[in-house]
């Protein structure tokens, strides 16, 4: 099944995602997706303020969405109730600078767009298959619109080849990754930057990750399940950590324009507001990220956070693109 190319890295604990209705998300992730979710919890005081930049009294209905007994790939729901709320993604935009889709493995793409159309999700194509290298495989993919302007990615892992790393990850998938939905949990997750070599920087420095896969993407079969122009190259490096789900794709356009997410990526918004990693030493951490000059958005402290308990965190500018990077120390 490959080998962990970073085994003290951080992987994707959890998406952390501001949701217009918790009962629409919910619908989504819990029920559609099979992930299983935490009882609702009020989320407040002085530190939940602080680390999230709000007013007094302030707070979030909170769900804690994983699966069970997988520390990697899973979302965080938070229904901030805060009057006045922006949408983070506008206009449907596939062209961005920020955080930008969810990936999950499914062995029925067909079938699950025909049924999730069939539910009034919107499209950007149908499933395209496609070659990425000799090394990596082949798979088949379509993104649509999920809750909250969050993209969905849906892979099916077509290449059932050991010597490649899609054929890899499909040989762990059967054996460790299904909800009762047959989903996976978060598997991969976008994160579309401005410069992909200081974003690979901080993976390496700050969370310790390592390059899994490292392609210039131009298929006319990508560009068109991405809704990219047709001649549109990308620069991808999906980074990993210690497991093989909650993978982070950097992906920087190189000859095409992007809409910058990251102004509006913030508490109390509606969207994909930040990447949560759990560290395991928070002061080893911060030291790396202003090594690298990273902005510190919320400096450390001690809080209770839905679905991790009792932690020390701070949360920082990623430098390749400005989107927010939570750093989580267990206690």
């Amino acid at each position: 099944m490959g080998d962990i190319v970073a085994p003290d890295g951080s992987q994707l604990s959890a998406a952390v995602i501001g949701v217009e209705s918790m009962e629409k998300s919910l619908n989504f992730y819990r029920d559609i997706i099979g992930l299983t979710a935490s009882a609702p919890l009020t989320w407040d005081g002085e530190a939940f303020e602080k680390l999230w930049h709000l007013p007094p009294g302030s707070k979030a209905t909170a769900v804690f969405c994983e699966l069970p007994n997988v520390p990697a790939g899973r979302v965080l729901l938070l229904e901030f109730n805060a009057p006045k709320r922006k949408r983070i993604r506008m206009g449907d935009a596939p062209q961005t600078f920020g955080l930008m889709n969810l990936n999950f493995y499914t062995d029925d793409i067909a079938g699950d767009a025909k049924t999730l159309s069939a539910k009034g999700y919107k499209f950007w194509s149908d499933p395209q298959h496609y070659f990425m290298s000799g090394s990596v495989g082949t798979p088949t993919e379509v993104i649509f619109e999920g809750p909250d302007g969050v993209a969905i990615n849906l892979v099916q892992l077509t290449s059932t080849d050991p010597n490649t790393r899609v054929g890899q990850m499909n040989a762990y998938v059967k054996a460790h990754g299904r909800t009762p939905k047959g989903y996976t949990p978060v598997v991969t997750a976008a994160h579309n930057v401005r410069n992909i070599s200081k974003a690979q920087a901080f993976g390496e420095k700050v969370l310790k990750t390592g390059v899994l896969i490292d392609v210039v993407m131009a298929a006319p079969e990508q560009n068109h399940f991405l809704r990219l122009p047709a001649k549109a190259k990308t620069a991808v490096k999906f980074m990993q950590g210690n497991h093989m789900f909650g993978k982070v794709a950097l992906c920087q356009p190189v000859n095409y324009p992007g809409v910058d997410l990251t102004v509006n990526a913030v508490a109390p918004n509606i969207g994909y507001i930040a990447q949560a990693f759990v560290v395991k030493n928070l002061n080893e951490a911060q030291t790396a990220a202003a090594n690298l000059n990273c902005d510190v958005y919320t400096p450390p402290l001690e809080i209770n956070i839905p679905g991790f308990g009792n932690t020390r965190t701070m949360i920082a500018r990623n430098p390749g693109s400005g989107a927010l990077q939570q750093l989580i120390e267990m206690k």
